[in-house]
């Protein structure tokens, strides 16, 4: 596609000038055409590693969407789960007073007034072997922690609410995991077959460390993070939460994103739950926040030739998707702009660029 040769220079100036390592990049039309490309490197350090079609990303916050949220709409759809219901009745005697009143919606729209910051690794060692009781042990410190604000007064962006929810479908479904249930209800039937958590502990790992793009020269872990979660409270929930954990190469997410475009009226996404869980909450004045989901904004990561009906997230690492329903098309964006480090911050301009050169092409 001739038209998307200034993407390409645009992405390829970008790797060149310490933007990001890496790119990979698929958008499209509804019903039409769409775009692919692959440019840059996975990792570049300790050894320089080119990026494939096949690189599985950490997805980061993605993982709030594609996985807690695609689960818990699954329930409302299939089950009728009360979003509106306290927490302290869908799980009597399990949380703390202050928690007990809250509800999947506050928490999913980030106006429970939880703090947005919480850093286990200030109160767990992570040399500790995991197991069970080390991720119970980490959850009780986000169940603990204290509430910055009363619920509803204010919008602050919390990963501990999509926590919260994570652990609360847990424990609605006694004996499984989050990961265990989204590969099963989500990514099986809906034929995303390389999209996973990876639990550091449990038996041979399912992608190797080559096949993932690396993030961060942690200081905290002394190495090169690749194929293992970056996000730290994530790891020290054995690499599976409800805000982070999930990886995946980009056919994966373009493949989803194409479904959520369209959705259908029956399976893991329906019309019904898309519809609802997409749509600004308004809990919050001013707040762009839907049922997990973001949405397009003047001056938001998505940039501003987004419709006022489109939503999408984006996650730390440097990955985001976006679905336009009203003009029809998607992109997804796949990057690992935190390698080597995190103290990076000119990817957070670039995006929202690219996102307007691509959609003023696509329309």
């Amino acid at each position: 596609m001739a038209d998307f040769e200034s993407v390409v220079a645009m992405c390829q100036d970008a790797i060149d000038t310490g933007v990001t390592p890496g790119i990979s990049l698929a958008c499209g039309v509804r019903g039409g055409a769409s775009y692919r490309s692959f440019l840059g490197a996975a990792a570049l350090q300790p050894l320089r590693r080119e990026l494939t079609a096949s690189t599985h990303y950490d997805l980061a916050s993605l993982t709030k969407v594609l996985a807690t949220t695609w689960l818990t709409m699954k329930r409302w759809v299939e089950t009728g789960l009360d979003l509106d219901a306290p927490l302290g009745n869908l799980l009597p005697g399990y949380y703390p007073a202050d928690k007990a009143g809250l509800t999947i919606r506050l928490l999913l729209t980030h106006a429970a007034g939880l703090p947005s910051g919480l850093r286990l690794r200030d109160h767990m060692d992570h040399g500790t072997a995991f197991d069970v009781a080390t991720r119970q042990r980490a959850m009780q410190h986000f169940l603990q922690a204290p509430l910055r604000e009363a619920p509803g007064v204010d919008s602050v962006y919390s990963d501990i609410g999509p926590i919260l929810v994570g652990d609360l479908l847990e424990h609605l479904s006694p004996e499984q995991r989050l990961d265990s249930m989204c590969r099963r209800e989500l990514y099986a039937p809906t034929q995303m077959p390389n999209t996973r958590f990876l639990p550091l502990i449990g038996g041979s790992p399912s992608v190797l460390p080559h096949e993932c793009a690396a993030t961060e020269l942690c200081p905290w872990r002394d190495r090169v993070v690749s194929g293992q979660v970056h996000d730290e409270n994530a790891f020290l929930m054995d690499g599976v939460a409800g805000h982070a954990g999930l990886f995946a190469p980009l056919a994966d997410l373009e493949h989803v994103a194409q479904i959520l475009l369209d959705p259908p009226t029956h399976g893991a996404i329906t019309q019904r739950g898309v519809t609802a869980f997409t749509r600004r909450q308004d809990i919050v004045a001013d707040s762009s926040r839907a049922l997990g989901w973001d949405t397009a904004r003047a001056g938001g990561p998505g940039g501003d030739r987004l419709s006022s009906m489109a939503f999408g997230h984006t996650g730390f690492t440097g990955t985001s998707m976006w679905i336009d329903p009203e003009q029809g098309l998607y992109v997804v964006l796949l990057s690992n702009r935190v390698h080597p480090t995190r103290d990076n911050s000119a990817f957070l301009t670039f995006r929202p660029m690219l996102h307007d050169k691509i959609v003023d092409i696509l329309t």
